[in-house]
């Protein structure tokens, strides 16, 4: 006789639970675990877990089942769950973007378990980009990597009468996009006493971060329990993202005073008008250090000799590679190789890599990218949505939502990375924008009420126009440069 019972011994993945079914076994690895306390619920342990595939799934074991559960679930173990509850869930902090997490019966038999890859996709991993625009689900928890840069002083807040230590600490991508994490407690400490013994690239892993909103501007920081901060942990992700890291020489630096962090805390207008230096196309072309700069810009072109996006695994969101007669005629998705991931997927998403050709009043050029997150901001659609509005005529063919951005005038705070200065023909990436009319009028307003000063160059050869970013041959007029200078009339100087 047939029946419709799945077997005791199979296995489910978490993507594939059944909410309705509470004889579900998942094989797991404890990614992290914690004891808390609700005033609903009482004591509880919290867990992260994950399964083979990458997905994960939150766990809790109530208070009267603590005393049965405690010895045997370790944190870093892998074990075969069944059976369990699937209850509703919700709140302001989730580790996973699920509906419903695991409740541990009385009866649940947890089974230590050898069978497990040492590494599993990465699913959970934002880019700095999403974060700083805002896009984020703030309830639901990121994984992120990065470079630190920068580390600012141990500090002492009361929270709730009792000293808790702050560090603020600086990350990068392999961008270059600058995100602050601030980390608290033992975390606090550890970060700390790690950084000033490897003052060289550290790179660290946090899982499951909460991404904050204060006064303005997005940070992450960790979440006390469900957090896991990781410094140069082994493994090929972190090797491949630690080989992507822009050639510049940055290193870790340690900085004990309380104007390090104030980015974090500044609005978009004062990113533009007070906290960054205003520069034009030429200076930025030709800066001999690397650094943070906002400049207005009037957009000439969209760069055509690239495509205006790439392709990314859906599982780790880095770039596949298309196989030869990939048209997906046959009725299939078409395949790619991911090379994070060690195989062939059909499962991607388009995401932006738009690259402007921008200029000024100084009439020289230059190239500022937008990668996927101020892309989709930006246009406000996302690249999958504008590459499948033209893919079925001809996926070459440049979007009016894009091709409708030459002739508008920005605001762009970009960065100027190793990269650019070794090449002329480097991009700029674009780090934050506005076109906002009131405020691009106060930059222009803000500029003219300057006094103006010779800005130090070295000078231009008629070859060296073409070279650095000039529209001819010929040098164009010397701009100048505006500086304020105290009990000073407004004078005007060439910079040649």
């Amino acid at each position: 006789m047939s029946s419709s019972r799945k077997s005791k011994n199979s296995l489910t993945f978490i993507d594939d639970i059944n909410p309705i079914h509470d004889q579900n076994k998942i094989k797991v690895l404890i990614l992290r675990l914690w004891k808390a306390y609700q005033r609903d619920a009482g004591n509880t342990i919290e867990m992260v877990l994950v399964d083979e595939k990458g997905s994960r799934i939150h766990a809790i074991v109530e208070d009267k089942n603590i005393k049965k559960f405690d010895s045997v679930l370790k944190e870093g173990d892998v074990v075969t769950l069944n059976p369990f509850k699937l209850i509703k869930y919700s709140g302001d902090y989730k580790s996973n973007s699920l509906s419903f997490k695991i409740l541990f019966y009385r009866t649940t038999q947890v089974k230590p378990c050898d069978d497990f890859p040492k590494e599993v996709p990465e699913k959970y991993f934002v880019e700095f980009g999403d974060v700083l625009n805002g896009s984020r689900d703030t309830r639901v928890f990121v994984d992120v990597i990065g470079q630190i840069v920068n580390v600012g002083p141990i500090e002492d807040i009361k929270i709730r009468g009792k000293s808790t230590p702050k560090l603020d600490v600086e990350l990068r991508d392999r961008g270059n996009v600058r995100l602050i994490c601030t980390l608290w407690a033992d975390f606090a400490k550890q970060v700390k006493v790690y950084t000033e013994a490897n003052p060289a690239a550290v790179v660290c892993v946090i899982r499951c971060a909460q991404v904050k909103e204060w006064k303005g501007n997005w940070t992450i920081s960790n979440a006390m329990g469900a957090t896991r901060v990781l410094l140069d942990p082994p493994g090929v992700f972190v090797d491949e993202f630690r080989s992507g890291l822009p050639t510049d020489g940055v290193v870790l630096t340690n900085h004990d005073n309380s104007e390090l962090f104030a980015g974090s805390t500044v609005s978009i207008r004062d990113q533009f008008l007070v906290k960054n230096h205003k520069r034009t196309v030429r200076d930025i072309v030709e800066a001999l250090e690397e650094g943070m700069c906002v400049t207005m810009v009037t957009v000439g072109s969209v760069e055509r000799t690239s495509k205006w996006y790439y392709v990314s695994c859906k599982m780790c969101n880095k770039s596949v590679e298309p196989y030869p007669e990939n048209s997906g005629d046959d009725g299939k998705p078409p395949l790619y190789y991911c090379g994070v991931c060690d195989k062939d997927v059909s499962a991607v998403v388009f995401r932006y890599r738009l690259v402007l050709e921008v200029s000024d009043a100084t009439n020289y050029k230059a190239r500022f990218l937008l990668f996927d997150a101020m892309g989709s901001t930006l246009l406000r659609r996302t690249a999958q949505e504008l590459y499948n509005a033209v893919s079925e005529n001809d996926p070459s063919i440049l979007p009016s939502e894009i091709g409708a951005l030459v002739g508008r005038r920005f605001l762009f705070k970009v960065s100027i990375g190793g990269d650019n200065l070794k090449s002329d023909r480097s991009h700029y990436v674009v780090q934050l924008f506005s076109d906002d009319d009131e405020l691009i009028k106060d930059y222009s307003d803000s500029l003219d009420s300057e006094v103006l000063v010779p800005l130090p160059v070295t000078p231009i050869t008629k070859e060296a126009s073409v070279r650095r970013g000039g529209v001819s041959v010929e040098n164009p007029k010397p701009p100048t440069k505006k500086i304020k200078i105290e009990g000073k009339k407004e004078e005007s100087f060439a910079t040649t």
